[in-house]
Formats: structure tokens, sequence, C-alpha cells
């Protein structure tokens, strides 16, 4: 619907019927509404781009929570989920004979300063994953005085399933150099992808890459 600015007399902005009032640079012009076929087939690269993008919306679905955090401050105006998706959309996604699959190596749930960790190394026990990492000690000289803490993922090889997700949101600090996830409710012999990464609890928001540490599968609890 178009509008009349300062009276009948006024200029006119808007839609009317096939046509468009705009204004340019104080130029007011007049053009037609593009002609869109309804029913269009899209490309083979459009179609390749809508199963990516769904690809990866359902990947993400399941840890919103992580990356929301974990991509806060990656992009200015963009939210950490949008963020997190055009990152992997970008560096984690293979196609191979039309179908999408993740690269578990380039996947990320946190952007942002380098990693602390100049080592890190993951075991089990009593249906417990647990992480250990050494600081860098060039991020410990120039961060020493802000707070990081941790935010670790384990994401199932299977999928999305939010019932095999595991993992923690700010919880042991980076001079802890452990963490300690529960999987007890995990079914026997999931296979997890382990990801570390930190978040600064200054108020900052500041996050740091998040590192790939492997693979790990749930193993029977000993008695």
């Amino acid at each position: 619907m178009a509008r009349v600015k300062n009276g009948v007399n006024g200029t006119v902005s808007g839609k009317v019927g096939p046509s468009v009032f705009c204004k340019w640079k104080d130029i007011y012009y007049v053009r037609s509404l593009p002609r869109i076929k309804k029913k269009r087939k899209p490309t083979s690269g459009q179609q390749k781009n809508q199963s990516k993008f769904a690809f990866m919306q359902e990947s993400l679905s399941s840890i919103v929570r992580f990356v929301r955090l974990g991509f806060m401050e990656y992009a200015p105006n963009r939210t950490g989920h949008n963020s997190a998706m055009s990152y992997n959309l970008r560096e984690s996604v293979i196609v191979e004979d039309g179908r999408c699959r993740l690269d578990y190596e380039k996947f990320a749930i946190s952007r942002g300063l380098p990693s602390p960790v100049c080592s890190a190394e993951i075991h089990q026990e009593n249906e417990h994953v647990i992480i250990r990492w050494k600081v860098d000690d060039i991020f410990r000289q120039k961060y020493g005085g802000r707070m990081f803490r941790c935010i670790a993922l384990l994401y199932p090889d299977s999928g999305v399933d939010p019932t095999t997700i595991a993992g923690v949101l700010q919880d042991s600090y980076l001079k802890d150099q452990e963490q300690i996830i529960s999987i007890e409710h995990a079914p026997q012999d999931t296979v997890y992808h382990v990801y570390l990464a930190f978040l600064a609890s200054d108020g900052s928001n500041i996050s740091t890459d998040s590192i790939y540490l492997g693979k790990i599968t749930k193993e029977s609890t000993r008695v």
C-alpha cells in the first residue's frame, strides 16, 4: 500500500498495483515489481544450498544453548545461533553423493580468541568423561586477569538426539585444568565427539575458539 506524504500534493511512497514509488538521494522515481514465476523450480545450486541449510539447522537444533554463548560476540548485528549457522555452513559441511555430513574436526561450537589450551586429554571413569588440559603460557600472560569458564560439549556421532547430548556451560574455570561431564544416562556404546571452549565470566561475553578433542565411546560400567 502506498502512502501520500505532506498532504494530497505531496510525494507518494510505497506500492500501487504493479508499480513501486521509491526515493534515492532526494530523487523520487517509480519502478515496476519484479516478475516472479511462482512455479519456477530451484536450480541445482539452489537445491544444494537449501539442503545444506536444512542439514545445519538440524545439526544445531539440540545445541543452540551452546552456540548462542560460543558465538555471541563473533559477528556484529547477528545472534550467536545465526553466526554458528553461517560459520559451520561455510567450514564444516561435506556434501557427498547429494547427502550432507559434518566434518567433525572443523565443526565449531565457539569462535573468538585463540584457544587458551596448549594440550588436552579425555578419558572415562565411572560413567563420567573427564577432560584435562594445560593452559598456554602466552594466553595466561595476556589474559591472566580475566576469568574464563569452561564450555564443553559431547556431541553424539549418531546425530542430534537431544537425549544423548551431554556437556556443561560456564562450569570449571580455565585455571582448574579439569572438567567432569556425566554420561550416565547415555545408551551403552554411544560415540561422542568432544569439544572444548571457554567464555569470559567478567560480563564481556568474550569466547575462545573451540577445539576438537576427538572421539570417545561410552564403556560398560565396571563392578
